[in-house]
């Protein structure tokens, strides 16, 4: 149970930096009252992640252990590469007179709907067949990141390089993906 916690924390924190959620925090509170913003990004990402939870444990009912384990280490490999050559358009969002909550929650669930993060829950849920801890890990990792956004952004974050926060992200996608790729290996 820790380690699919832990895991997962560790996998969203990294993976999350500089993603298109963090930004989108990171600019809706430069214009509305932080803590709104922070409430409403985070229902929307708790509803996406156990979205990814159900269909994960759902598919662990299906598969054997060593083949989701191996689809899902070379699917962190392949999002570590994606990320790392992706060219992410960052379009300035355009205020509306709906409350920083609703607009928040709308954003970021369209945003991130199929986002990287939401499958490696998908995946971790399916190798671990711990949907709870999974949860746990994943969402403590977004109130971080998306606390830090939208608390402390204005001031801090935007001015680390993204190009840092690329490497970043990239690295942890490679990491865990060789790693369950070496596991599910070992299961054959």
């Amino acid at each position: 149970m820790f380690t699919a916690f832990f895991t997962t924390f560790l996998a969203v924190l990294f993976a999350e930096l500089g993603d298109k959620s963090q930004f989108i925090t990171l600019t809706l509170s430069s214009r509305y009252t932080p803590l709104k913003v922070f409430w409403g990004v985070m229902m929307s990402l708790s509803i996406l992640t156990a979205m990814g939870i159900g269909l994960g444990h759902l598919i662990s009912d299906y598969l054997r252990p060593d083949i989701i384990a191996v689809v899902s280490g070379t699917f962190f490999i392949v999002m570590g590469l994606y990320t790392y050559y992706k060219k992410e358009q960052k379009d300035e969002l355009k205020s509306s007179d709906r409350s920083a909550f609703t607009e928040a929650f709308i954003t970021v669930f369209f945003a991130e709907m199929g986002d990287k993060t939401q499958f490696a829950v998908l995946a971790f849920s399916a190798i671990y067949q711990a949907p709870l801890p999974v949860f746990f890990g994943a969402m403590s990792a977004q109130a971080v990141n998306q606390g830090i956004a939208a608390f402390l952004g204005g001031k801090y974050l935007s001015k680390i390089p993204e190009k840092n926060l690329t490497y970043i992200s990239t690295g942890v996608f490679l990491f865990f993906g060789l790693l369950i790729l070496w596991q599910g290996l070992a299961l054959f």
